[in-house]
């Protein structure tokens, strides 16, 4: 009986080579090592956005507040500080005097060790700041 040309001298294999399993392996481990400081990466940029955007919700609440009362320390104006935000990776904290405010979103948990950025600042000025290593307009 003939040989079918695809059986040839050897029997078909079933399964994988050493080599291909090698290779599925270090490709596994590449995207592994490159993808979670990535993800990290994201993560920390979320939750920066998450902290500036309640930043300039306080901001805008206390301006409301001075618009109408003139002061921003009024009892009446719905602030009320320390506040965590952002999935408790921010507290959200301050200094409301009557004519004037500084707010600062405070990296704490899993983000404490933030140096690029670090602590998001916002004054009734509107002026921006951070204390990290990095220019406040890269941060904000």
């Amino acid at each position: 009986m003939p040989r079918s040309r695809l059986s040839g001298l050897y029997p078909r294999q079933h399964g994988f080579t050493l080599l291909e399993l090698a290779l599925v392996i270090m490709a596994a481990a590449a995207a592994f090592i490159f993808g979670v400081p990535a993800w990290q990466q994201h993560k920390l940029r979320l939750h920066r956005a998450e902290a500036r955007s309640e930043l300039l919700s306080t901001a805008q609440r206390l301006s409301g507040c001075f618009a109408q009362l003139h002061v921003y320390d009024n009892p009446a104006c719905t602030v009320t500080l320390p506040e965590t935000v952002a999935d408790n990776t921010f507290e959200l904290r301050g200094q409301i005097t009557a004519g004037s405010f500084a707010l600062q979103a405070h990296p704490v948990g899993e983000l404490a060790g933030d140096v690029d950025c670090g602590e998001l600042r916002l004054d009734h000025r509107q002026q921006r700041s951070v204390s990290g290593r990095l220019p406040a307009n890269e941060c904000w």
